[in-house]
């Protein structure tokens, strides 16, 4: 994985989106996608919880 500005390493493989979508893609993690809130500045994914982002700006 390449170097990124994560502010939440402890979690980092366990909520956010970067990690969550290499995976197979279910339910649960399409429901973060529904009603986003936040952006991440480092990749340019919208989730509606800020905890499953590396770099979290509200929208």
């Amino acid at each position: 994985m390449s170097e990124n500005n994560c502010s939440n390493h402890e979690k980092h493989y366990e909520l956010h989106m970067c990690q969550l979508k290499s995976t197979t893609l279910n339910k649960e993690i399409n429901k973060l996608y529904e009603d986003p809130k936040f952006v991440c500045a480092n990749c340019g994914v919208k989730v509606n919880k800020e905890e499953n982002l590396c770099n979290a700006k509200p929208i």
